[in-house]
């Protein structure tokens, strides 16, 4: 990826339909890592996807662009993205 590809924005919609107890955990993630980028601090935000549960998310993107980032770890299916 090109140095102006890094900073190239793009704006996307996701729809998503899961469980009310999962959407206010999801969103108040989102939220999170909006917070620590806007103070310009670097995280780790965790989000537990309990698939044996009833965790069934369903989500739709609207945008044409590369999505198989590969993680920075993955130990045993718990994976770690880095955008930085």
């Amino acid at each position: 990826m090109t140095r102006e590809e890094k900073h190239e924005k793009v704006e996307f919609t996701v729809k998503c339909e899961m469980k009310k107890r999962w959407a206010i955990q999801f969103l108040s993630m989102l939220k999170y890592m909006q917070q620590l980028g806007s103070m310009g601090r670097s995280r780790k935000v965790t989000f537990y996807a309990d698939g044996d549960g009833d965790f069934r998310p369903k989500f739709e993107f609207n945008v044409d662009i590369e999505s198989n980032a590969k993680p920075i770890t993955d130990n045993d299916g718990d994976r770690t993205y880095d955008a930085g």
